[in-house]
């Protein structure tokens, strides 16, 4: 991480860390929340019916169902805004010293570099498996934290958990689910790296090949770099939207209810 850290940061000191952020990054932050809620909240409203009315599914089938839908939902409509960003963290250019505007006019012409060179199609590229990877992160985010809550109702003897348990529940459960979920996280980076614009990739060839270049152990390791700095990305995420959002939403609306 340290050598990552020098690397950003050569040419550009801190701001280098910001590359990629300025338009395509706020862009995702502000979309992400609100699309994973709207999917969450109508799958939610579909599903529950299902387990609490009609006992045809387990609640916790339900839920996990519900965040899994969200995410897959989520990967498809902010899969452009990723490969853009992903696109400029890894282009060289943005290694060197430049202005915050020239920086973010140079991110907005790559959007329109993808477009012409490699079609309106390719801000899809690797939005499959990137869906794919959201509906697996939020599925296990949502199983393994209602999972921990679970364990820690029952030893408690069925008294309601805290704030601060459920938050705990939350960062046992994004443990859990980074380590079920990182080598997807990679695979869709490999798939939207820069050095592969132009070029048509498979993510289970791209797979195959790398086993065959460097062996289970190679493949292991590759596939496992990143961890720590995905865990925390993970656990952070997860007590917001899993724990943080509803206490947020019923200190402001539940007393209007």
């Amino acid at each position: 991480y340290v050598d990552v850290i020098k690397m950003i940061t050569a040419e550009k000191g801190i701001a280098g860390v910001w590359d990629g952020f300025v338009p395509w990054g706020i862009v995702q932050a502000v979309a992400k929340g609100g699309v994973f809620g709207l999917a969450h909240a109508i799958a939610t409203s579909l599903l529950l019916p299902l387990a609490d009315e009609r006992h045809l599914i387990p609640k916790q089938a339900a839920l996990t169902m519900a965040g899994g839908i969200a995410g897959g939902f989520q990967g498809f409509v902010l899969s452009p805004t990723l490969l853009l960003k992903t696109r400029v963290m890894t282009n060289p250019i943005f290694r060197e010293k430049m202005s915050l505007v020239k920086n973010t006019w140079l991110s907005l012409t790559i959007g329109a570099d993808v477009v012409a060179h490699e079609g309106l199609s390719a801000l899809m590229k690797g939005a499959k498996i990137f869906a794919t990877k959201r509906v697996f992160d939020w599925a296990t985010r949502y199983y393994f934290s209602d999972l921990f809550e679970s364990l820690m109702v029952s030893h408690k003897g069925g008294v309601a958990l805290t704030a601060m348990e459920k938050i705990t529940a939350s960062l046992l459960g994004g443990t859990a689910s980074t380590i079920s979920t990182l080598p997807l996280d990679v695979l869709v980076a490999k798939t939207q790296d820069a050095k592969k614009a132009g070029v048509k990739v498979s993510p289970f060839q791209m797979f195959k090949d790398e086993l065959d270049e460097v062996g289970w152990s190679g493949l292991r390791k590759s596939y496992m770099n990143g961890f720590e700095a995905r865990l925390a990305h993970v656990c952070l995420t997860t007590v917001v939207m899993k724990t943080g959002s509803p206490i947020v939403y019923d200190y402001l609306y539940g007393g209007s209810k």
